[in-house]
């Protein structure tokens, strides 16, 4: 995982300090996942999330998948502890780095979104095949593993385009 830190965006930029900023972001274009980091007690967060919004636009990574991050809940009042940005967004947390509320619930949403769709199968291979059960391994996770004479059956979660890779051991020999 290649986890990038870019600068945050500030109000009324020069021109030319605008164009060298995206360029700071050229690597958003390849991600997975974006964490949008929003200062939740700022007034003007609403126009920081609209600014990022257009620049990811402009640079072809409008439609990556984003977790919003609310961070510094702890300087909003009580009363507006349920963020409305929270139901305005599919995959949003409220956060304070400060105190550590909502931080579990972070690790969760992130957990979530960065762990690919998986398929389950059930594989029968050669015992003697040691590079097929390492590569299931290398790109699954196998979660029951046996042996039988000559035979090793598993059964694994693998992503979807690893499958046909697989196939040809699925339900072999059972």
């Amino acid at each position: 995982m290649l986890l990038s830190d870019t600068v945050g965006f500030i109000r009324k930029l020069p021109h030319q300090l605008v164009e060298s900023f995206k360029a700071t972001l050229e690597e958003v274009v390849e991600t997975d996942l974006l964490l949008h980091v929003v200062d939740a007690s700022s007034s003007a967060a609403a126009e920081q999330i609209e600014a990022v919004n257009v620049v990811l636009q402009e640079i072809g990574a409008a439609d990556k998948p984003t977790l919003m991050v609310f961070n510094k809940t702890d300087l909003l009042p009580a009363r507006n502890g349920q963020l409305h940005w929270l139901a305005e967004h599919d995959h949003a947390v409220a956060a304070s780095a400060k105190t550590g509320a909502g931080l579990d619930e972070l690790r969760a949403e992130l957990g979530a979104m960065l762990r690919p769709r998986r398929v389950w199968m059930d594989l029968t291979l050669p015992a003697s095949d040691g590079a097929v059960a390492a590569r299931v391994r290398t790109v699954g996770e196998v979660v029951e593993e046996s042996y039988e004479g000559e035979l090793v059956h598993l059964r694994a979660r693998i992503p979807p385009h690893a499958r046909a890779e697989f196939e040809r051991f699925e339900n072999a020999e059972k």
